[in-house]
């Protein structure tokens, strides 16, 4: 069963999800135009890669924790600090199981999103959105080369008018 939910954007609310047979959601889905689900897909992936790099740094903060709470019972085997760090240790290790369960749930979701969408037509996306930055970045270089250009020639034009 997949669960579909809908969000009422004037008041922010979310109503409670509605459970679909994949037919149901099927033929849900062929209802809203080819556009808006590849609009949705692409905002899925984006978030996907916002929550990875949360549990990268999740991870690295629970380690730096650990690194941390190691130095300090070496160093100075204090109760005070070791029961801080071991409640901080732990706030980290929630957050980094959260984290997990979020990245596995939407990978989850992409991969059911591919399938309905066609994994052909998501790789095709993924390659015109690289295409797309890198053009972006073509003409980002040009608009920055152009600029300089154009101040070049204000400063020979004013120069010239102070000869005159």
């Amino acid at each position: 069963m997949i669960s579909v939910g809908a969000q009422n954007t004037e008041q922010g609310e979310v109503i409670d999800p509605l459970p679909m047979s994949r037919d149901e959601l099927v033929a849900h889905l062929s209802g809203i135009s080819h556009q808006r689900l590849v609009a949705e897909v692409m905002a899925m992936w984006d978030e996907l890669g916002e929550m990875e790099r949360e549990l990268a740094m999740a991870r690295q903060r629970s380690r730096a924790l650990d690194f941390e709470l190691n130095g300090l019972r070496t160093k100075r085997g204090g109760r005070g600090d070791y029961a801080e760090l071991e409640e901080r240790f732990r706030v980290a290790e929630a957050r980094r199981a959260q984290l997990e369960t979020m990245l596995s749930n939407e990978r989850l979701r992409r991969k059911e999103a591919e399938d309905l969408a066609g994994s052909t037509r998501v790789e095709e996306l993924r390659t015109e959105n690289s295409r797309l930055l890198k053009q972006e970045e073509e003409q980002l270089l040009l608009i920055l080369d152009m600029e300089v250009k154009i101040d070049q020639l204000v400063a020979a034009l004013k120069e010239m008018q102070n000869n005159v």
